[in-house]
């Protein structure tokens, strides 16, 4: 028997301390980003190419508004959810070889490695269930379902 468990909420604080980690993420990788409705339905794996694609021609990245319905998480700031998806974006974006094709590594550890570098110790009970809602995205598969 499996029991289901209760939908991990975020409280403000651990949502500033993740917004503030992806603001860091994106000024120590020089990228700009902004959230739209018409990127929708889009993978992390097309958005990663989008976002190396706007990083080398120095434009601003678009992130899908449906992005911050990806994760089974709750957030006292929903906004959060945006941060979320634009460091999955990026860690599968950092994953790529130099030819563009995906590498063998592992996104969500290349995630969660900056994240636990990133955030303050305060935000760090909020990581494992970061981590396992970054695992249940399939990164290559289209993510206009909503979880939850």
């Amino acid at each position: 028997m499996k029991l289901l468990r209760r939908r991990r909420h975020l409280n403000r604080s651990e949502c500033r301390a993740i917004i503030e980690a992806a603001a860091t993420l994106a000024s120590m990788f020089h990228l700009t980003w902004r959230v739209a409705d018409n990127a929708s339905g889009q993978s992390p794996a097309a958005l990663a190419a989008s976002l190396a694609e706007a990083r080398r021609e120095d434009r601003t990245f678009v992130v899908p508004e449906d992005s911050r319905c990806w994760f089974d998480l709750s957030f006292d700031i929903p906004d959060t959810g945006y941060a979320l998806a634009l460091v999955l974006v990026w860690s599968v974006a950092a994953g790529r070889t130099t030819d563009g094709a995906a590498a063998n590594g592992d996104h969500v550890s290349v995630a969660m490695w900056h994240l636990r570098h990133l955030l303050p110790r305060s935000a760090h009970r909020a990581l494992a269930d970061i981590e396992e809602a970054f695992a249940r995205i399939d990164s290559s598969a289209p993510t206009d379902a909503r979880v939850g």
